[in-house]
């Protein structure tokens, strides 16, 4: 078993270098960016297993954005399928500009023989099978086609595969070779049998307002700590207009402005939470996400959580 956990004890940077290391070791050369740019504490843990011809993983961090491009493939010769669990927290993968927005018991299929980007823009867990692609093109016809489709847990044998790979992360280093072989032939027995009976070509007719939010969103999240970050701002970097920016978040039953509020309450939160950033005042972490205005940034924290910023890092910390 490998295992990489960064001690937090390390400045945040080596925290950082540490697990991009062990992800590119562990799986295959991707960039990883701090998402929104913070550089507080970096919490990221990484354990890897091998099956017969498999590897098993499973890793969570602090909100990170990957990308995988083509300089890294010509890196290495090794050619992966990998099959992404969402565990916890949510996930947005990428590929052959097809996206799929992921919540817990959902998976995706990607490939490392061509780019894709994962963003997790807060904490996560997931579970990573990297299967060789001799594998499972042996036992799957044309298994590009399902790349960067949404598998949803409540679909098909989708949650089942889901729920046995996630039972298998917590004894698979107690198993026998023989018993190793076997589980796997039944991992790559379900997955072709959740793939086999997906449509593939839903992944291709995703709703106009559903492409539009989800990068909207991902544009906001990469520039929380923006304080310029204002609705005339988006629309223009997705060259759309502002009304009909407008117009995608009303079935969201919140305008722009307030969701983009309350995700940066959210990170404020978060570092509230966190005994590392005790060095750092409630006003400047306030600032480090956005908000130019302490005033305003405690009235807006009191009215969604029902305390003051010192008030709830103190309940939150004990």
């Amino acid at each position: 078993m490998v295992i990489s956990s960064p001690s937090s004890k390390m400045p945040a940077k080596e925290q950082f270098d540490s697990f991009l290391s062990a992800v590119n070791d562990t799986f295959s050369p991707v960039t990883c960016e701090r998402a929104g740019g913070s550089v507080e504490s970096f919490g990221g843990h990484l354990e890897a297993s091998r099956l017969e011809s498999m590897h098993l993983a499973q890793v969570h961090s602090a909100p990170i954005d990957v990308f995988r491009r083509k300089a890294h493939i010509a890196e290495v010769s090794d050619d992966f399928y990998l099959v992404k669990f969402q565990v916890e927290g949510q996930g947005f993968f990428s590929q052959r500009g097809r996206e799929a927005e992921l919540v817990p018991g959902d998976f995706v299929l990607a490939s490392t023989t061509e780019p894709y980007e994962l963003h997790f823009p807060k904490h996560y867990r997931q579970a990573v099978l990297a299967i060789p692609h001799s594998i499972l093109n042996q036992q799957l016809r044309n298994p590009e086609q399902y790349l960067g489709q949404r598998m949803a847990a409540d679909q098909g044998s989708n949650g089942l595969l889901s729920q046995f790979v996630l039972s298998l992360l917590q004894r698979i280093d107690g198993f026998e070779p023989a018993l190793a072989q076997r589980l796997e032939a039944n991992i790559l027995d379900l997955l072709v049998t959740s793939l086999s009976f997906s449509t593939p070509t839903q992944r291709l007719e995703r709703d106009s307002r559903v492409e539009h939010i989800y990068r909207v969103k991902n544009f906001i999240y990469k520039h929380l700590a923006d304080p310029q970050l204002t609705p005339d701002m988006i629309a223009q970097s997705q060259g759309i207009s502002t009304r009909y920016l407008h117009m995608l978040f009303k079935p969201e039953g919140l305008s722009v402005g307030r969701y983009i509020q309350l995700q940066r309450l959210e990170g404020c939160k978060g570092n509230l939470e966190n005994p590392e950033m005790n060095s750092f005042s409630a006003t400047e972490i306030a600032f480090r996400w956005g908000f130019n205005d302490a005033s305003h940034f405690g009235r807006c924290f009191k009215a969604q959580y029902g305390v003051t910023p010192s008030q709830y890092r103190k309940r939150a910390q004990g």
